[in-house]
Formats: C-alpha cells, sequence, structure tokens
C-alpha cells in the first residue's frame, strides 16, 4: 500500500494529461481514501482543488470544463488539481474520461473515499491552502470563475 501511495503522489505531481494505468482495467485508474489524503498532504506549498465528481452527475458534467480551463491558468508548480470520480462503473468512468479532455490528474474513487471526505453530494469541491489547510469547500456546481478568484487570492496572483 505504501509503494502505491508513493506512486500515486509521484504522478499526481506529474499531473500529465496521460494518466498512467494505476487501475486494473484500460483507461480505470483508481485512488483510496489514503491515497488521496496523502496527495493533498504532500503537495504543501501549494494551493490543491480536489474535485470529487461522477460521469452521470449533470452539475459534474457542466463544471469539468471549466475546471479545465481554470487549469490553463496557473502553473503546476503554484496549484494541484485533482479530480476524484465516485462512478460506480469503471467502464461509464473510462469511457467519460476517454472524451473528456481532462488536463489534470482524474481517478476512480475505491469505497472507501466518500466516507473519508464524508462526501454527501457532488459535485464536491474542496480547496486547500498552500499551508494545507481546508480553506473551502462548495457542495454543488462550482463556478470555474469563481474558483479561478478565490485560486488567484490564495496564489498572490
Amino acid at each position: 500500500m505504501k509503494k502505491l501511495s508513493l506512486t500515486i503522489f509521484s504522478l499526481i505531481l506529474a499531473a500529465s494529461a496521460a494518466h498512467p494505468a494505476l487501475g486494473q482495467s484500460p483507461g480505470v485508474h483508481t485512488a483510496s481514501g489514503q491515497d488521496v489524503i496523502k496527495a493533498v498532504s504532500e503537495a504543501r506549498g501549494r494551493v490543491v482543488v480536489l474535485n470529487f465528481w461522477a460521469s452521470w452527475c449533470p452539475p459534474c458534467r457542466q463544471e469539468i470544463p471549466e475546471l479545465i480551463e481554470v487549469r490553463k491558468h496557473f502553473p503546476e508548480g503554484k496549484v494541484l488539481m485533482l479530480g476524484v470520480s465516485l462512478d460506480q462503473d469503471p467502464n461509464q468512468y473510462a469511457a467519460f474520461t476517454a472524451k473528456a479532455g481532462f488536463n489534470y490528474p482524474v481517478y476512480l474513487a475505491k469505497q472507501d473515499v466518500a466516507p473519508a471526505f464524508s462526501i454527501q453530494a457532488i459535485p464536491r469541491t474542496v480547496v486547500y491552502s498552500p499551508k494545507g489547510e481546508v480553506v473551502h469547500i462548495q457542495e454543488g456546481y462550482f463556478s470555474g470563475a469563481d474558483l479561478e478568484e478565490l485560486i488567484k487570492k490564495l496564489t498572490g496572483s
């Protein structure tokens, strides 16, 4: 588990659009609650935007293109964006991610993720300061403009 956590963290830091295979099926990359917590913890010094979503969720589908656009405005050294899908069907997740054009890492949540982050509704976006503190939790749609403004404030941009 420790080796998997380190691997996921390294991949998240790289934050490439090409997602290495972490899951067992092609196109499906998984993360546990512990993996996500570790990645957020080890990203101190950067703003972290953690977005929980699902391919079947209309507000999530509305929000994702805006998140993709926001990602373009901040360097990796200042902002880590991470998407975690709560899809139940790995094939549905894989089909959606193949078409969506994500420019930040996205993973399919293992069963322990929703309880680890007390997720009651999606989309849910959690923003962490460079000090690793939760500074904003948004349940429901979070506009790209509002997210970008918050990130600018946190990065001093």
